[in-house]
């Protein structure tokens, strides 16, 4: 009996397991094992794999440094909310545990402490075109054969096909935009909320939505090797949980509740500038002291550089 409740427990388990796909890294870093990741560790692998500090300490050893000097410049993420995995040629797969909040949101505000440039797009917001700093994103309008998917008679399958020609449209502009304009950090939300709520999650519907899914991934993936001439870190991350991918504040937080608009946390830089000014002025009082009681003990004779400055000489009469 117990045997059976633990091999229930291990599938529940394996069927509801958020995912991080790393679709594509540069040659300087190596993503290798199959290690579990923390969800609050997942800004952290993108931030190190651009050269930022990491915030949480870890054990995991899924990231390998190999020049630190040809970090990757940019990073492009997808999240898909309500998809706990997707299959992807070649890319290199970590299991996620835990919730984190910020876990996204932190790469944002990590990439605007290095003076970087990014933005978030969330294709769940029923908008005409999304604006960013590479320029306007409009949904590509190449026509797709579909065979379960229905989207002229099926709202749900109809905003899905949506978001499939927005991510193939960011993909178009990556192509056409130059290095000056190309952000750092690129995140890019979606759902498959609606449509697995539409359809069985065994559905032949669904199996197409995921192989659009992973031929948009495959273009984007192209694009922005071209866009960052090879310097990117692509990843995908699935999810069935909304607080591990939320990065957006809570409402609740109003301005009461910080009267004195303190930050809510310190810049990169602070432990370093501490420490500079710590240890310098400590450095500074004991050589301030040091000096002082050696001027104090100083043996005030004829040999003494103060007596001859100090004393007068006398005149001798011939």
């Amino acid at each position: 009996m117990a045997r059976v409740i633990f091999l229930l427990f291990s599938l529940f388990v394996a069927a509801n397991c958020d995912q991080l796909s790393i679709v594509y890294a540069p040659k300087a870093l190596e993503f290798h094992g199959h290690s579990r990741l923390d969800a609050e560790s997942v800004s952290d692998v993108f931030g190190a794999a651009l050269g930022y500090s990491v915030s949480h300490p870890t054990e995991w050893d899924g990231l390998i440094v190999k020049d630190p000097f040809n970090m990757a410049n940019g990073a492009v993420v997808v999240v898909a909310e309500g998809l706990d995995r997707l299959s992807l040629d070649g890319a290199q797969t970590y299991e996620l545990y835990g919730s984190g909040s910020d876990s996204i949101g932190e790469l944002v505000q990590k990439s605007a402490d290095h003076n970087g440039v990014s933005f978030e797009i969330d294709l769940k917001e029923s908008a005409d075109s999304f604006s960013t700093p590479m320029g306007t994103v409009q949904p590509d309008d190449d026509d797709v054969e579909l065979q379960y998917l229905k989207p002229k008679s099926n709202k749900a399958d109809s905003d899905f096909m949506r978001q499939i020609a927005f991510i193939n449209g960011l993909s178009d502009l990556l192509v056409t935009s130059t290095d000056e304009n190309v952000p750092t950090v690129h995140i890019v939300r979606m759902s498959f909320e609606a449509l697995l709520a539409a359809h069985e999650p065994s559905s032949q519907a669904v199996q197409e939505a995921k192989k659009l899914l992973a031929n948009a991934m495959l273009e984007l993936q192209t694009a922005a090797e071209k866009a960052f001439d090879g310097a990117v870190v692509v990843g995908l991350i699935t999810s069935t949980e909304a607080p591990l991918i939320r990065s957006k504040r809570q409402a609740t937080e109003t301005e009461d509740d910080n009267p004195l608009n303190i930050a809510l946390k310190y810049d990169s830089n602070y432990p370093v500038i501490f420490n500079i000014i710590l240890w310098f002025s400590v450095i500074l009082v004991f050589s301030l002291l040091a000096i002082s009681i050696a001027i104090a003990t100083m043996d005030p004779g004829r040999d003494s550089i103060i007596y001859r400055m100090t004393s007068t000489r006398m005149k001798k009469d011939n």
